[in-house]
């Protein structure tokens, strides 16, 4: 029973982001000094914004929070990774994900090239879950991989 009421208080590390290194272009050219978002939900909103360099460059830092969340019974929080900005009036969504709590390799490897160009037509990739092969992650982005 100590065991249960332990569980049930204990905080856990959440993971809700590996660190991110993207560039954002307009047309093949670089945009300098636009403030990029990063929205990540999973017990509340963990939002934060940066700007682009001279380059187009931008990152966020990894992101792990602590929660009771996972000690909850039944608890099938999922966490919500929203990537994006907004360049002369008009909303770009670099990454939309939503999923279970990582880390996932091939996760890291996606938000750590983001290369990302206005231009772009939005799609939905879908690519391997290396851990869970099973099992596909599928993000909303323009952004592309070479």
């Amino acid at each position: 029973m100590f065991d249960l009421i332990t569980k049930f208080f204990k905080k856990y590390d959440v993971h809700l982001s590996p660190t991110v290194h993207g560039s954002v272009r307009n047309n093949g050219v670089p945009l300098e000094n636009v403030e990029v978002y990063r929205s990540l939900d999973y017990d509340k909103n963990y939002g934060e914004t940066t700007r682009t360099d001279s380059n187009g460059q931008f990152s966020f830092p990894e992101k792990i929070i602590k929660s009771r969340r996972p000690g909850q019974l039944f608890d099938e929080t999922r966490i919500r990774q929203v990537i994006g900005l907004v360049y002369e009036g008009e909303k770009y969504l670099l990454w939309y994900l939503t999923g279970e709590a990582g880390p996932y390799r091939a996760i890291t490897e996606k938000l750590g090239t983001l290369n990302c160009d206005l231009s772009t037509s939005e799609e939905v990739v879908v690519f391997k879950n290396l851990e869970f092969p099973s099992f596909n992650h599928a993000a909303a982005t323009i952004c592309r991989w070479n």
